[in-house]
């Protein structure tokens, strides 16, 4: 939910636009199609500056935050960007049960998670049980 300067920058935007479509209506009504044109082609072409300004800004912002990045490659690995209560990998595992409960610690440097290699397990914070193998019980 919007609130504070953002909801008043809402409100004037919104207020803005339907003050324009009252003076294009106008002028439309008016059949000064001539000024209706120009008026139309210079408030499109202020939104189009407006908007790249603003999606650009909306980039070098996104480009100066930390990227998370979880990735699992290799048969039966396992990554994940928060707590593992239990992961398990291989054939013919019988565990039973419930996963342990996970306390939190210390987050992945910039998000970083990589379980790679056959039956791996990665997480970005605490992992309760990992049981990798064949035929474990």
């Amino acid at each position: 939910m919007l609130t504070g300067w953002r909801r008043g920058v809402l409100w004037a935007v919104a207020t803005a636009a339907g003050l324009v479509v009252v003076g294009l209506t106008l002028l439309l009504w008016l059949k000064d199609l001539g000024t209706a044109g120009t008026v139309a082609g210079f408030i499109a072409d202020t939104a189009a500056i407006v908007m790249v300004v603003l999606s650009v800004r909306a980039l070098l912002i996104q480009s100066g935050q930390p990227q998370t990045r979880t990735t699992a490659s290799g048969p039966q690995a396992v990554a994940a960007g928060n707590s593992i209560g239990r992961a398990v990998t291989g054939d013919g595992n019988r565990v039973s049960g419930p996963a342990p409960t996970v306390a939190p610690g210390s987050s992945a440097p910039n998000g970083a998670v990589e379980a790679s290699g056959s039956k791996s397990v990665a997480a970005g914070d605490s992992i309760g049980e990992a049981v990798t193998g064949d035929n474990n019980t």
